[in-house]
């Protein structure tokens, strides 16, 4: 084994084991936070533990749901629930959000919903057009209180977590803020706070601008504050039917039937086939008959060399018998040996028992012509 080969399995335990150990430090690292946009814990970029450490130093009680049963119960109870990912929310959980926010005095904050979203909440404000390039926002006239006492904000654009922020228009007694072509990134309608970006709240965003006094403000007023990050894992979210749902009441025994056949079938053409059985030939070949059909063969790939080969044998073994020496001595002995009971000199003896190439078909047959002439001579 050559120095590489011993090294090689060195090196790749040491490449097993870096890879395990950034595996475990990882697993350890998501352990204490859990990434992902908008997570209150999270201190990359697209996170939002700024905004909510600053609460926290404010005095707002933070609390983090992933329910939405939780999160109405909070809104119930008065407090400010903010929703960061409305468009995951299924019409059954904005129902319910709707009805919680009816008869409650809570606040619910709305990270740039669409349409539909906005169609259970609220009808007095609407999507109304993008901000598609880097823009910073004055709060102008007629905010009211829509503004949160933040004079600029400052939106992304394009390079937006989501992409480009949404504007707003508003109706009756809504009021919108930070107006940019049609709409306003802010907008108010009763205890409906909806922000247009969900960079106004990230790591990297809020310390843009007035970014973080609109945020502080419209998000710790109450003084107590559910954060509300839409998970997969609500029972509430996978309420819905699925594909399995519409398939007829036949269709399990059906596909367990199926299930048997295709395991019972893999078995059956898996099985080992066993050990070789040995049968008599039913017929019997003759000797001259298998050495013509060699020959033919020979004669049809046109492997002079081996036909040689074999006629060199053949006479080589007849002559070793009748000089009486064994047949596996080397060529030099039986030339040595055969060379005192001919007249033809011993490189003629080697030519004609060794492997001299044959070129054609008429070398061929003087070949064989003169191996039988040698052993003849040897008789004599």
């Amino acid at each position: 084994m050559s120095a590489d080969t011993q090294r090689r399995p060195t090196w790749l335990v040491v490449l097993i084991v870096i890879a395990v150990l950034a595996a475990v430090l990882a697993a350890v690292a998501r352990g204490y936070y859990r990434d992902g946009p908008l997570e209150p814990d999270a201190p990359t970029g697209q996170g939002s533990r700024a905004a909510v450490s600053v609460l926290r130093d404010l005095g707002v009680e933070v609390e983090t749901q992933r329910h939405t049963a939780d999160a109405v119960e909070d809104l119930a109870e008065g407090r400010t629930v903010l929703v960061t990912d409305p468009g995951a929310l299924s019409g059954e959980q904005l129902q319910t959000l709707s009805g919680a926010l009816e008869s409650s005095s809570g606040t619910l904050v709305l990270v740039q919903p669409d349409f539909v979203t906005l169609g259970y909440l609220t009808s007095v404000i609407s999507p109304a057009g993008a901000v598609r390039t880097p823009t910073s926002v004055e709060a102008g006239d007629g905010c009211d209180g829509a503004g949160f006492r933040a004079r600029t904000i400052h939106v992304p654009g394009e390079e937006g977590l989501v992409g480009p922020a949404t504007t707003y228009r508003t109706a009756g007694d809504a009021t919108g803020c930070f107006t940019s072509g049609a709409g306003a990134l802010v907008a108010v309608a009763g205890n409906v706070v909806v922000l247009g970006s969900p960079d106004l709240l990230t790591n990297d965003g809020i310390r843009e601008a007035d970014n973080s006094a609109l945020v502080l403000n419209a998000l710790g007023g109450a003084g107590s504050l559910t954060w509300y990050v839409p998970s997969p894992g609500d029972p509430m979210a996978s309420t819905g039917p699925d594909l399995l749902s519409y398939l007829p009441d036949w269709a399990s025994s059906v596909a367990l039937w199926l299930l048997i056949t295709v395991a019972i079938t893999l078995i059956a053409f898996s099985r080992r086939l066993g050990p070789v059985v040995v049968e008599p030939l039913p017929v019997t070949v003759r000797p001259q008959e298998l050495v013509l059909g060699r020959a033919r063969l020979q004669q049809q790939a046109r492997a002079r060399d081996s036909a040689a080969a074999s006629l060199r044998t053949a006479s080589m073994r007849r002559l070793a018998d009748r000089l009486g020496i064994r047949q596996v001595e080397p060529l030099d002995a039986l030339v040595a040996a055969l060379t005192p009971h001919l007249e033809q000199p011993p490189e003629r003896i080697r030519s004609l028992l060794g492997p001299t190439p044959v070129r054609s078909d008429h070398d061929l047959v003087q070949l064989a012509h003169d191996l039988d002439l040698l052993e003849k001579e040897i008789d004599r």
